[in-house]
């Protein structure tokens, strides 16, 4: 009697295991289900979205190597270094005219710290640079730069009664502007480019020699003809002019990883 009443145990217990297992395996699925819905639905909101968000740095990777865009960006770098390293080239010719004419009474090597500061705080300038270039869009750093570069111009223009204004302006202020154009004009072409790297960096880089070239003689032309008032103004309305068209091409091929520290100790 026992031992009957054992075996059917036994074997109820055995018909309600499928049961127990299917009804975890519907649990499992259902919350899977919710978590996926949840999943989407945070991905959609604005709070959770991957999508970069109009500032930040974007990459166009679905844009070819080698091709056509790339150009585009090589001349977008030529030009930006035509005037970032041209202008820094071209300031002898103010140089010159400071000590001769503007202020005869301060010694040259305190004028040279106008030329100094331009190439030594847009190279130091550089580290901060390369930082915002991880985290914004490489079209908005590179048009601030020129924005700044315009202005600094503009404003040393009316700097005419002491040397530390133009050391501020000329000197300290176009130098941060022209950082902002130097170091995503050196580092953007070499991505767009595998067969026709060498090529691609070397037609960009040579617009720093080449804006030497061309804008130091013009420089001294137009302050003999205008004075460095108008001479400043007008390079730094085409400063700002050239290298704002230039920013709407510069762009990353290939997604920048943005590192979550901006300096690591360890």
């Amino acid at each position: 009697m026992s031992q009957t009443k054992s075996s059917s145990t036994g074997t109820l217990d055995r018909n309600s295991e499928p049961s127990v297992d299917a009804t975890n395996a519907a649990s499992s699925a259902k919350s899977i289900a919710t978590f996926d819905t949840q999943s989407q639905e945070h991905e959609k909101s604005p709070v959770f979205s991957t999508k970069p968000r109009w500032w930040e740095n974007k990459s166009l990777e679905d844009k070819p190597v080698d091709g056509a865009y790339g150009w585009a960006v090589v001349a977008s770098s030529f030009i930006m270094l035509n005037f970032c390293m041209g202008c820094v080239n071209a300031y002898g010719s103010y140089q010159t005219y400071y000590h001769l004419n503007q202020f005869p009474d301060a010694p040259m090597s305190t004028l040279s710290w106008i030329g100094t500061l331009q190439f030594g705080v847009m190279n130091l300038f550089g580290i901060l640079s390369g930082i915002l270039c991880e985290r914004f869009d490489i079209r908005i750093i590179t048009f601030t730069g020129g924005l700044i570069m315009g202005v600094s111009l503009i404003i040393a223009s009316f700097c005419d009664g002491a040397v530390w204004k133009l050391i501020l302006t000329q000197g300290i202020m176009f130098s941060i502007g022209a950082s902002l154009t130097f170091i995503p004009s050196m580092s953007i072409p070499s991505q767009w480019f595998t067969k026709y790297r060498p090529l691609a960096i070397g037609i960009a880089l040579s617009g720093s020699g080449i804006g030497g070239l061309w804008l130091a003689p013009a420089t001294r032309a137009m302050i003999n003809h205008l004075g460095t008032g108008w001479a400043l103004r007008i390079t730094g309305i085409v400063a700002f002019a050239s290298v704002s068209v230039a920013s709407l091409f510069m762009r990353n091929r290939t997604g920048v990883q943005r590192r979550e520290k901006i300096i690591d100790f360890a």
